[in-house]
């Protein structure tokens, strides 16, 4: 197997388009205010687009950002490992005080906090669902491209859809160096579970682990070179 290559997110989706259909089931989970969710559906018209975005401010922003677009649909709930409810911890710029910011996640703040300006300093309930039951309750049989962008919640989330990840075909899935948030896996511990139920690393976004806490990485499951 080649080694993964090096690729940014203004070059991922056409990359994305050789490995799935042209009407793909795409997933979207931590959607923030539909600027990616945009994107998938400028790259993939034909899609069926579920962007999932548990906070209600932010929520609201998808929903206008996106209303007009009939192949999107818009879950204002979590995807995690149980079905229920959850603590969210907020996200802020200070320089942006009370203003949406993409830091938000289901584990509380931990080493993120010597890396960037993001403060937390409000948590609210949000409904959570994993993605089996989701897609239990819409009949959906397949994903064929699984966008994870949650803070470090994403592993828990795949541990829990064992069903559909079975059936899923391309997962970007963001990935972090350091504990950025409490009790969250890091990029290997990911990478070798993700290798253990058939996905490849195909490509990435960063070369190493030392200038940044987080990155972004793309597999695919049964992938022939």
């Amino acid at each position: 197997m080649k080694e993964p290559i090096i690729l940014k997110k203004d070059k991922l989706l056409n990359f994305v388009k050789n490995h799935i259909p042209e009407n793909p089931i795409i997933v979207e989970a931590g959607a923030f205010n539909g600027a990616d969710t945009k994107r998938l559906h400028t790259c993939w018209p034909a899609a069926s687009i579920h962007a999932f975005e548990p906070v209600p401010e932010i929520f609201a922003l998808l929903e206008q950002n996106t209303h007009n677009l009939q192949t999107i649909k818009r879950y204002q709930i979590a995807l995690s490992d149980h079905v229920g409810t959850a603590t969210f911890h907020l996200s802020e710029n200070p320089a942006l005080p009370d203003k949406p910011f993409p830091a938000g996640s289901l584990h509380a703040p931990k080493e993120r906090l010597a890396w960037s300006n993001a403060v937390y300093k409000k948590t609210i309930t949000v409904p959570t669902i994993t993605l089996d039951a989701w897609a239990q309750q819409h009949t959906i049989n397949h994903i064929d491209f699984l966008w994870l962008d949650l803070q470090g919640h994403a592993l828990a989330v795949l541990k829990a859809a064992p069903h559909i990840l079975a059936r899923t075909k391309v997962i970007y899935i963001e990935v972090e160096f350091i504990q950025a948030y409490c009790d969250t896996p890091l990029y290997e511990e990911v990478k070798t579970w993700l290798e253990s139920h058939g996905f490849t690393l195909i490509a990435k976004d960063f070369t190493e682990q030392t200038s940044w806490f987080f990155g972004n990485a793309l597999f695919i499951q049964n992938y022939t070179d």
